[in-house]
């Protein structure tokens, strides 16, 4: 069970998860559909989608040093997957406050997504499938 309260599950779900695709720039919302979403799974041919990051795990700052380390360590089991996958970062929608890089990972699994999350103990990760409606998959059982 993980624990969380109001505010930091409204920034979750209000937050813009933005991908950096080749010729285009996405921004993805929680429960809205994306027609350049669907657009970009079918160009490539894949089934899902998986923005992840190793940014301040547990939901507690870490200092620049740690977060760039955990992220360039993220970077590398995503390359070792072999899987297509674009730069992004996870932004407040208010546009407060710092952004977040991600690596947004074509053709991955739901259940491989939360292994890599977990691993890098994020409480949270973005997961979309053909439907191009992303979602917030908890790593656990999330308790407000």
């Amino acid at each position: 069970m993980i624990q969380i309260n109001k505010a930091l599950l409204a920034a979750f779900q209000n937050a813009n998860y933005a991908v950096h695709a080749p010729g285009a720039r996405l921004t993805l919302r929680i429960g809205r559909h994306s027609a350049g979403l669907a657009a970009l799974l079918t160009q490539y041919g894949q089934p899902g989608i998986a923005i992840l990051t190793a940014f301040n795990p547990c939901a507690i700052t870490a200092s620049d040093h740690e977060n760039r380390r955990a992220q360039q360590s993220l970077r590398r089991a995503v390359r070792a997957l072999g899987l297509p996958c674009f730069n992004g970062e996870n932004s407040a929608a208010d546009g407060d406050g710092p952004s977040e890089p991600t690596v947004a990972v074509l053709g991955i699994s739901r259940s491989q997504g939360q292994a890599l999350a977990r691993r890098f103990r994020q409480l949270a990760f973005v997961y979309a499938d053909r439907d191009a409606v992303p979602e917030l998959v908890w790593t656990g059982q999330p308790r407000i």
